[in-house]
């Protein structure tokens, strides 16, 4: 409602402005769209809800940005209504954190910090039970605290935008007390990051920072061994941040990040196309349930950005992600020092959102399009007020200031060639199947995770027995799926483990055999066919599946009680024998043939 009566409002007073469109509109659109479909196809509707609706409000604060007047007057003073609020958001993320953090857990993160956040600590403590602070300040601070990675994701990403600004507020002769304020906002957000300890936000800003000092020293006159010594170091630095991040322990361990990418483009592999459903907590359910095989929720996101784009809004939503970036890379009427910003911004969301999805995966989405929003306004400015003279020297001379990129027809014409590629590769069996497949596993998902709450339900297979539930649709999808290809894993894999849960232990061996033929790596087919072997008499081939995966989570503890819970207390023994043999390094070798 605020939305559309701030819309409605500027389009009544001021029409010129209203009309304008921007580089990023058609994207932006086919983003939103994206996410109406995911909120649809979710099987929890007020999750899926709250998320598109944050997702809103985050293209509602790029509308705002962008068409926000220059100036604005208050008590008689002028000010620029954007260039404080970039001054302020990342200084008061940084507050906010440092005032609700838990630091009891987050010492022994970084060592070193410790001093710091035992003192923080003290001071946290001291400061919240001052009558001087509102108690409902405090409570939200503490109950709705920022997770230590989302808040450093947030901050360091920001920090570019927050700096331009102070950096114009000093060249626009501010008086100096403006000027301080702005450089101890900057302070307060560093020091904020700082606290952190987020590893991975650090790397990210220290990455584009060194990037975009070598931009800045572009113009200068130094030899060609200076430039390859500074090259070199850039990429020894950005190197030596990815090894730490990729072989730190909590990474490559078992069930850590890297073992989390791979499950997580398995379950995405499964709705290719359209995804699994936008909000939070669907990927976790989902993840648990058709990839760990577990009865309750394991891992809140993939913690990778662009994986939780395709992954909640399908391949329309990365399609459109992917645009917006493309479309802020060939933004040519900026100002340098915005567009560095806006660009450095951008790095650092997607550097960090490698190890960490700051934005996409918490409410911090409200502040994804903001460095687009820099670039959009920044264009727009220059289209309506032409330049001459140095203020315009960096403008392509051929064009002058007007943003003919804005036009959106060779946006449309390429969105047309894409369209017409979409539907010949549709035509093909492969993609058809591939398509019925996740059709099914859509509808697998809702019919079961809709009604699915532990403890109600023991185990989803009780789901899947259950006569109340209609799996009949899934099924005929996967079915359809196997008619145009045999060999299409997702639904092989999906089709045998309904079989599993239904009693119909050869079909699902025959379906799972055939999922494995065609992808061995994935970790819910080894498990799933690994059991199916060890039922069937078969235990030495089992061990032979499962090991190289996690299944410290007790997974065959609880397949074993699930064949003790439906007295089938023989085939309950035989997984015992297999996971026995597991232990004991004992087992038959068992190839892809």
């Amino acid at each position: 409602m605020l939305v559309a009566v701030g819309r409605t409002s500027r389009i009544l007073t001021r029409p010129g402005n209203a009309r304008l469109g921007t580089r990023f509109d058609l994207p932006l659109l086919l983003f939103l769209v994206s996410a109406a479909l995911g909120a649809w196809l979710a099987f929890d509707p007020p999750a899926a809800s709250a998320k598109f609706w944050q997702i809103v409000g985050g293209l509602a604060l790029f509308d705002s940005l962008v068409f926000a007047p220059e100036e604005a007057t208050i008590f008689g003073r002028r000010f620029s209504p954007v260039r404080g609020l970039l001054l302020l958001l990342p200084a008061l993320i940084a507050a906010y954190f440092l005032l609700g953090a838990d630091w009891s857990t987050a010492m022994g993160k970084a060592p070193r910090l410790d001093p710091a956040m035992r003192w923080f600590a003290w001071w946290q403590a001291a400061f919240m039970a001052g009558a001087w602070l509102p108690q409902s300040i405090a409570a939200a601070a503490t109950t709705h605290a920022l997770h230590p990675n989302v808040a450093g994701g947030l901050i360091a990403a920001l920090i570019p935008l927050q700096i331009a600004a102070a950096s114009q507020t000093a060249r626009d002769f501010a008086p100096p007390a403006a000027r301080a304020a702005a450089w101890l906002l900057v302070a307060l957000s560093f020091l904020g990051l700082l606290m952190t300890a987020s590893r991975g936000a650090w790397i990210a800003l220290a990455s584009v920072g060194a990037v975009w000092l070598l931009w800045r020293l572009r113009g200068r006159r130094w030899s060609r061994r200076a430039w390859l010594v500074l090259a070199g170091l850039l990429g020894l630095a950005m190197a030596t941040g990815a090894a730490l991040v990729w072989t730190w322990g909590p990474l490559v361990s078992p069930g850590g990040r890297v073992e989390l990418l791979h499950n997580s483009v398995e379950l995405a592999l499964d709705t290719p196309f359209t995804g699994i459903g936008l909000g939070k907590g669907i990927f976790q359910m989902a993840y648990s349930s058709y990839v760990l095989l577990l009865h309750v929720g394991h891992t809140i996101h993939s913690h990778v950005l662009p994986l939780n784009i395709w992954l909640e809004q399908g391949l329309l939503g990365l399609a459109a992600f992917v645009w917006l970036l493309v479309a802020a890379a060939r933004a040519r009427y900026v100002s340098p020092e915005w567009r560095a910003a806006g660009l450095a911004a951008l790095g650092v969301i997607l550097i960090h959102g490698l190890v960490d999805d700051a934005f996409y995966g918490s409410r911090g989405v409200v502040l994804l399009f903001v460095p687009l929003a820099v670039l959009a306004r920044e264009e727009l400015r220059f289209s309506r007020e032409p330049r001459t003279g140095k203020a315009a020297a960096w403008l392509p001379r051929s064009k002058g200031p007007q943003v003919a990129a804005l036009a959106p027809r060779t946006q449309l014409a390429g969105l047309t060639l894409a369209a017409t590629a979409i539907l010949i590769l549709a035509l093909l069996p492969p993609v058809r199947a591939a398509f019925q497949a996740n059709l099914g596993a859509i509808a697998q998902t809702r019919a079961e995770l809709s009604v699915y709450r532990w403890p109600d339900w023991p185990i989803q297979d009780a789901v899947r027995r259950s006569p109340s539930v209609d799996l009949g649709p899934a099924i005929a999808r996967y079915r359809a799926a196997l008619a145009l290809d045999p060999g299409n894993a997702a639904a092989n894999r999906r089709l045998g483990q309904i079989e599993l849960s239904l009693g119909e232990y050869e079909s699902a061996r025959t379906h799972l055999e055939a999922a494995y033929a065609a992808t061995s790596d994935a970790r819910a087919t080894r498990q799933l066919l690994g059991e199916a072997y060890a039922i069937s008499g078969d235990p030495g081939r089992a061990p032979a599946l499962w090991r190289g995966i996690d299944l410290g989570q007790g997974q065959i503890a609880l397949r074993v009680w699930w064949y003790e819970h439906t007295g089938e207390k023989e085939k309950a023994r035989k997984l015992l024998e297999a996971e026995a043999m597991l232990k004991a390094g004992a087992w038959l070798p068992h190839s892809k043939e």
